[in-house]
């Protein structure tokens, strides 16, 4: 009875409201509510479940035609009366709810491929923020919202290996990114503002919306300069912050390790120095030690490691940079001075984590005093060259921004002797590409690596001062809470980010050749290449150490430059290949 009333013969032709009346309607939107909120209940009756199914699947393509009918001729249609429209939307959004069920699967798995629907469920999801008459939070709003909807396409579409038609949705926004971002951060918004009432089943599919939306890298970059970091840091500290209670503990919980899991990911894919500050700004270290008690009701058993991973591997590694340690020492104390650590697991991961994080913070904030007193050696980029000085004597390159020379002699043999000119053309498109977000380090944090990488070094000070030969090769990983310090690393990876980009091979060939130059010297050295976090940006700094600053204590600043005395950083440019567009979606 309910599929004869959504026969596509009896769709009416004309115009709604002029020529077709609205009480003509009602048949079908209750037709189609009736669907959306019965189905699921007589699914659950094995008898029934094969037979009802089959009878969807064969009626789907009269009930599509009813679908698109109503979005194209009601929803969209500005001149027909507001309620009608608002109660077609219901409908629409009410039946296409089906795809949220797994006995649907055959059914809903080609929903995703399906372009007029795909695109109206996004314009769905878009109207709600462009008519606040839409709002899922208006009086009688319905069961199913847009979030959900949408969040299913996208769930489905990766589970059956299908692709989304990015340049069908995009024309909505009139292709351009900064638009959609705007529409899914102003999801986020409005749940946000609804504290007293927040709705958790939502905000963890507008985060879950967010993250898929971001592995498209123009869609990524728009959702990073608008704020993505600070959106997803402020729910994880509004969802940590309170105690949930029965079956809200689950939902509080799926919202939280969405928000880490879009916060770690933009983190590690982005240049994450600007970003990790507005994270930290707002609390993310305590909101991370706030999370034990509703880990034990996630639903993915990997994911208790989310926030392990981001406070004990991520975090860590950043403290390198005195601009990211000075706040890491900040949100350490506070964290302490609130007692959050007295209140976890002494033998859980996360315990671990927060130790690892606060051990390193700690070590570290004592280098502080020492950077501001020592000079901080530079090296001209020229491998004919390779002069070095103490900082302020070279000239940076105006392009890249990067890279430093003793002459402009210099500057124009590497450009077209050398490899910078491939390497500076890189650093710029990115630059442009990402709007300007990909930073330089500043002079105080070149500053404060030098002390960062004497201090690991300076732990081993009894191999290095017993070690037979008078270069000392030493790979230290910086990286993450987990260091890792490599003597004699002739034959360690020449690519250990794995990434496909040729600037670490590029800085592998410069520290082969540095190699050569020193070993020509009398005196011993210490030829140090260190890894450094710095997300889709990160660093290879490429130091040549006389032993004794190494093995004596503090450098002294009257201290000469030594000939062989060298000093580069690498800042890994992001080729094309090397942009991470996640799994296929």
């Amino acid at each position: 009875m309910i599929y004869d009333q959504l026969d596509a013969n009896k769709i009416p032709r004309g115009t709604v409201g002029d020529d077709v009346p609205l009480e003509a309607l009602d048949s079908a939107v209750a037709s189609l509510i009736c669907l959306g909120v019965t189905l699921p209940i007589w699914l659950n009756c094995k008898d029934l479940s094969e037979q009802l199914h089959k009878g969807l699947c064969a009626h789907w393509p009269d009930i599509r035609r009813w679908v698109l009918f109503l979005y194209r001729d009601v929803i969209i249609q500005e001149d027909i009366d507001i309620d009608m429209r608002y109660t077609c939307k219901t409908a629409v959004l009410e039946f296409l709810g089906l795809v949220r069920d797994r006995l649907l699967m055959s059914w809903s798995k080609s929903i995703p491929t399906d372009r007029e629907i795909m695109k109206m469920i996004c314009d769905l999801w878009f109207i709600e923020t462009r008519d606040p008459r839409f709002s899922s939070w208006s009086p009688g709003a319905n069961s199913q919202r847009e979030s959900a909807v949408f969040n299913s396409c996208f769930l489905i579409a990766h589970e059956v290996g299908t692709s989304i038609d990015w340049g069908n949705l995009l024309s909505l926004f009139q292709g351009e990114p900064e638009v959609i971002a705007t529409v899914s951060l102003c999801h986020l918004d409005r749940e946000i503002s609804h504290r007293n009432e927040l709705d958790l089943s939502c905000i963890a599919w507008d985060l879950h919306i967010i993250t898929v939306l971001s592995l498209r890298e123009n869609i990524r970059l728009a959702l990073m300069r608008q704020g993505t970091i600070k959106a997803a840091s402020e729910i994880l500290a509004l969802v940590v912050d309170r105690e949930w209670k029965g079956d809200m503990r689950v939902l509080a919980t799926r919202c939280m390790i969405n928000a880490i899991v879009l916060l770690r990911s933009r983190i590690e894919e982005m240049d994450a120095l600007p970003f990790l500050t507005q994270a930290l700004e707002r609390g993310l270290v305590a909101s991370l030690l706030k999370c034990e008690v509703l880990l034990a009701f996630t639903e993915q058993p990997l994911a208790p490691r989310e926030p392990i991973i981001l406070l004990g591997d991520i975090l860590p590694g950043y403290s390198v940079y005195r601009s990211i340690l000075h706040q890491l020492a900040l949100a350490v104390d506070l964290a302490i001075a609130q007692k959050l650590d007295t209140k976890l697991f002494k033998g859980g991961e996360l315990y671990k984590a927060w130790k690892r994080l606060k051990d390193i913070v700690d070590q570290r904030r004592v280098l502080v005093r020492r950077d501001l007193a020592n000079g901080h050696i530079q090296t001209c980029q020229n491998d004919m060259c390779s002069k070095a000085s103490r900082m302020g004597r070279f000239k940076r390159c105006g392009g890249c921004l990067h890279a430093y020379y003793c002459s402009r002699k210099c500057q124009r043999y590497d450009w077209h002797n050398g490899k910078h000119k491939q390497y500076c053309m890189r650093i710029r498109q990115r630059f442009i590409r990402t709007n300007g977000q990909m930073s330089t380090v500043h002079s105080k944090d070149l500053k404060f690596l030098d002390q960062v990488i004497l201090a690991e070094l300076r732990k081993h000070h009894e191999r290095l001062s017993t070690h037979p030969s008078k270069l000392t090769l030493v790979d230290v990983n910086l990286v993450g809470g987990h260091l890792n310090v490599v003597f004699d690393a002739r034959g360690t990876n020449a690519n250990p980010f794995g990434t496909k980009c040729g600037c670490e091979i590029f800085a592998n060939t410069r520290w082969k050749r540095m190699a050569e130059v020193v070993r020509e010297g009398k005196r011993p050295m210490v030829l140090v290449r260190a890894f450094i976090s710095g997300g889709m940006s990160r660093k290879i700094v490429l130091q040549a150490i006389p032993l004794g600053v190494v093995l004596e204590g503090q450098r002294r600043k009257s201290q000469a430059v030594e000939k062989y005395q060298f000093n580069l950083i690498f800042t890994c440019c992001g080729s094309e290949g090397n942009d991470s567009k996640g799994p296929r979606i």
